[in-house]
């Protein structure tokens, strides 16, 4: 296209100037249509006047040809422009590429790091120190009626993985899935507890706060067995919470008010916890499940029989290696 244009403007421009080369009177040019010689001015003022007015037009002409074909080119320069951007980023497109790489050589620094932490930050990833896993059976799940939830009605999404399936109108609990959970929040507990850690168990319901009571005394842990008053709400206060703040929470009570109250507390603390998952609570405020009835009385004597003896375990293996850090341990086993 720019070669036609600039063809087209040659041709324009030879055109001009055959114009104005008809225009100059010269000895040699051949004769004027106006007068009757080359060689002859014109005899008459019209002639002089018709003359001028026939330069100028030529002239006229020119100037337009030239300025046309100025912005053709200057028009052929913006598109060539907007076909062609600039390849230089601008400074905010350089500053977030910055921030990108800086991002991502943090995130692989940390996951460097977190192949490398010891057992107070990760305790799961460990092999089975404790042997907790020899404290219980399935069968003693079956028995305690671990198994047992709600009404279909009351059942809460979230918990759908955890059940096996429906009886009588009721759901029941996958106690297989209940067992690698319970597992894996005693595992927890008993690092916690042998790296010097505090537990706080948790259980806001009248009936069971005698077993929640012992099973924290059994094990020198602290309990926080608060009732609400029927017919009376107040407003629990939680300045203790702050003062003498856990290490590792322990609720057997989660769909109680007061416990989570609690739980929202400790989540804006950053404290874990451990919770009995029902089949109609919100996981939500809990760090480590456990699929089981919260109902039932057996049910929430094995869960703290089982708390305490892990807490005991990891607390005597302590002692043992402090009194004779050469001396081999059992662990339990």
């Amino acid at each position: 296209m720019l070669l036609r244009k600039c063809i087209r403007s040659v041709n324009n421009r030879t055109c001009l100037f055959s114009r104005i080369l008809s225009t100059d009177k010269t000895p040699d040019d051949s004769p004027s249509v106006q007068t009757g010689t080359p060689s002859e001015p014109p005899s008459t003022p019209e002639q002089s006047i018709a003359a001028d007015h026939n330069d100028q037009y030529v002239e006229k002409e020119f100037v337009k040809t030239s300025e046309s074909l100025e912005s053709d080119y200057r028009s052929d320069d913006v598109i060539k422009n907007q076909e062609t951007p600039d390849p230089t980023p601008e400074p905010q497109h350089i500053e977030m590429l910055s921030n990108l790489n800086s991002l991502h050589s943090l995130v692989t620094n940390h996951h460097k790091y977190l192949k490398n932490v010891v057992i107070r930050e990760r305790p799961i990833t460990r092999d089975d120190f404790f042997n907790v896993k020899s404290l219980f059976t399935l069968r003693d799940l079956f028995e305690s009626r671990v198994h047992l939830g709600h009404h279909i009605g009351c059942w809460h999404s979230a918990n759908s993985k955890y059940l096996y399936g429906i009886r009588n109108n009721m759901h029941i609990i996958d106690i297989a899935s209940t067992e690698q959970h319970l597992w894996r929040a005693l595992n927890v507990l008993s690092h916690l507890a042998y790296s010097g850690g505090s537990v706080l168990f948790v259980n806001n319901r009248p009936g069971y706060k005698k077993i929640v009571k012992e099973a924290a005394a059994s094990c020198s842990e602290g309990q926080w067995t608060v009732a609400r008053q029927l017919g009376h709400y107040e407003e629990p206060d939680m300045t203790w919470f702050e003062k003498k703040k856990p290490d590792l929470i322990v609720c057997s009570s989660v769909n109680n008010p007061l416990s989570k109250k609690l739980l929202l507390h400790a989540n804006k603390h950053l404290v874990p916890s451990i919770g009995i998952l029902d089949s109609d609570v919100d996981p939500t405020n809990l760090t480590y499940v456990i699929p089981g009835n919260d109902d039932s009385s057996q049910s929430i004597l094995l869960y703290h029989r089982l708390f305490a003896e892990a807490v005991q375990r990891a607390k005597l293996v302590k002692e043992q290696f402090r009194m004779d850090p050469t001396a081999r341990v059992n662990h339990g086993r």
